[in-house]
């Protein structure tokens, strides 16, 4: 069962709710939406993105990393590679669904749980997995996420200590994605 674990320590305004989930323990912050009626206004304070992946042109994992208190990487492994037989769809079969060849973002895989799906495809047939909470992620946002994402794995990859098809391993990368995945949620809450 959820518990209520009261204000979080970002924010006065700001409450952390407990939420039970079957790799473990998701933690939802609530932001006050202002006062109405004598009564506080609670919404979801921003997008929550749990797992980015980057896979590359043989479906390899390049890179992983979960966003989440549980230990689940094993479960975001699964939904990531569940996502690669949507993105050959659409890459084998853009009439269908809709994205052109030059369009390397891929929208919307599919709905998976409790979260959601998206793609991006890059030049080199490098994919890059993102998956987060929020019902309603718009387009635009995504893309903006996944520009940024994109050009930190190119520093990542441009390092003459980098071996290409290799895990990424580098501590820089990690950093940088941490920052565009907290400055995404931050976006989104305005």
């Amino acid at each position: 069962m959820g518990g209520l674990f009261g204000p979080d320590s970002r924010s006065p305004d700001a409450l952390k709710i407990r939420v039970p989930s079957e790799a473990g323990e998701i933690f939802v912050v609530f932001d006050c939406g202002g006062v109405e009626g004598g009564a506080r206004r609670w919404r979801p304070a921003a997008t929550m993105i749990v797992c980015v992946a980057v896979v590359g042109q043989q479906n390899n994992p390049l890179y992983l990393q979960s966003f989440t208190e549980a230990d689940d990487a094993l479960k975001f492994h699964h939904i990531v590679h569940c996502s690669l037989d949507v993105v050959e769809e659409r890459v084998n079969n853009p009439k269908k669904s809709g994205p052109t060849l030059n369009e390397t973002f891929l929208g919307l895989l599919y709905p998976a749980e409790n979260y959601k799906v998206y793609g991006y495809l890059t030049n080199t047939k490098v994919k890059f997995i993102l998956v987060t909470t929020d019902l309603d992620v718009r387009d635009a946002d995504a893309r903006n996420f996944f520009r940024r994402f994109h050009a930190a794995y190119v520093d990542a990859v441009s390092n003459p200590f980098h071996v290409p098809g290799k895990k990424i391993t580098s501590k820089t990368f990690a950093e940088r994605v941490t920052n565009i995945v907290k400055s995404f949620g931050s976006t989104m809450a305005g």
